[in-house]
């Protein structure tokens, strides 16, 4: 039998186990490929790559709510003051009603002070 024919297994090449950045040692599957070293620099960047866009994102979220706030409060304050006027017009309305109600009574009874417009007929 000859020697290569009992060599069972993998064979992977040294240079395929080497990090990925290539910076001489030795890549882990675990960490996709990279060395400890790179690895740890690889996702430090990622994290602080994230950390910003979340910053941003949080920023223009904040932003847009503020913005939405404003314009809710400024349409209250439209709403308010159409209420107002609202309230202005319904109380006008109603002291003239009581006016010309008033006017109503307060003639027929100046009317009624006069002697011998009524009459009782049994």
């Amino acid at each position: 039998m000859s020697l290569k024919s009992e060599r069972r297994g993998i064979h992977v090449d040294q240079s395929e186990l080497l990090c990925k950045k290539g910076c001489g040692y030795y890549g882990n599957p675990a960490w996709q490929g990279f060395c400890s070293k790179c690895w740890r620099e690889e996702y430090h960047k990622a994290r602080q790559k994230q950390i910003q866009e979340d910053w941003e994102l949080a920023e223009r979220l904040q932003r847009e709510e503020e913005e939405a706030f404003a314009s809710s409060q400024s349409s209250q304050g439209a709403q308010s003051l159409t209420f107002s006027k609202f309230e202005e017009k319904k109380t006008n309305e109603k002291t003239r009603k009581v006016t010309t109600v008033k006017k109503f009574f307060s003639a027929s009874s100046r009317v009624g002070s006069k002697k011998g417009n009524f009459r009782i007929l049994f």
